[in-house]
């Protein structure tokens, strides 16, 4: 079963997620998604980590593993009421 809360990386270019995918997955476990329609500023690629994840995916973003300007992070949250999604972007 999936989990209601996740981070998803989108991107500039297709080409962006699929060099980030390769250097991500060598690290943390990451999944290709197509990118929420709330989020229409990317490709249509996006990678998703689960919370779990998140401090070792922040700990690679710090170290420059992507490069900046190339990618943004947002945090996904279901809503508690029905299935509406709360989407915020996070910093790096």
């Amino acid at each position: 079963m999936r989990k209601a809360s996740y981070y998803m990386l989108s991107f500039n270019s297709t080409h962006d997620a699929i060099s980030a995918e390769k250097a991500l997955a060598v690290h943390i476990p990451v999944q290709v998604m197509p990118t929420l329609r709330a989020v229409s500023e990317s490709c249509g690629i996006s990678l998703r980590v689960e919370e779990e994840e998140y401090p070792r995916l922040h700990a690679l973003l710090q170290e420059q593993l992507l490069e900046k300007g190339h990618y943004m992070l947002y945090h996904i949250k279901k809503a508690e009421a029905g299935s509406e999604l709360c989407i915020k972007q996070v910093e790096v």
